[in-house]
């Protein structure tokens, strides 16, 4: 995210929640090792750490939208169905081939697994999508509060 077009007010509430946000990230991810420690394994090895910083992730990005710090004002000639479509096509394409690849390759799993790994970063990147669409709808009713 860049800092342009933020004022100072929004670059404060931005860091401090960033700070905070990074607290957060370090108490859970110790609280994952003590659980560990405890014998209490709720998901494979780089899932969990990987579920835990799209959890951290997700709320710096919330509380940023609840405090009115993600977008600043900007001006009216951007484009963002361009900017979203030259994101999207090339990351369609990449999963696209990296699934082909995994599956030609014989990485894909034969049988059921007891992981929920997979399903559960499956929800997250669902919930990822819906916060990025429901910050393009901010940001777009917030523009419009502002003419």
């Amino acid at each position: 995210m860049s800092r342009k077009g933020l004022d100072e007010r929004q670059l404060q509430i931005r860091n401090s929640i960033g700070n905070q946000t990074f607290l957060l990230l370090l108490y859970l991810l110790m609280f994952d090792v003590v659980l560990y420690g405890m014998g209490v394994k709720w998901a494979s090895y780089p899932a969990n750490v990987l579920m835990i910083l799209a959890l951290g992730a997700g709320i710096y990005v919330i509380r940023l939208i609840a405090a009115g710090a993600f977008v600043g004002p900007s001006p009216k000639t951007q484009k963002p169905l361009l900017k979203v479509s030259l994101t999207l096509i090339p990351a369609i394409l990449a999963a696209a081939a990296i699934l082909v690849i995994a599956k030609n390759a014989g990485m894909a799993g034969s049988g059921p697994s007891e992981d929920i790994s997979a399903p559960v970063m499956f929800v997250g990147a669902g919930l990822a999508l819906l916060v990025a669409a429901a910050t393009f709808v901010i940001g777009k009713r917030r523009s419009k509060d502002e003419e």
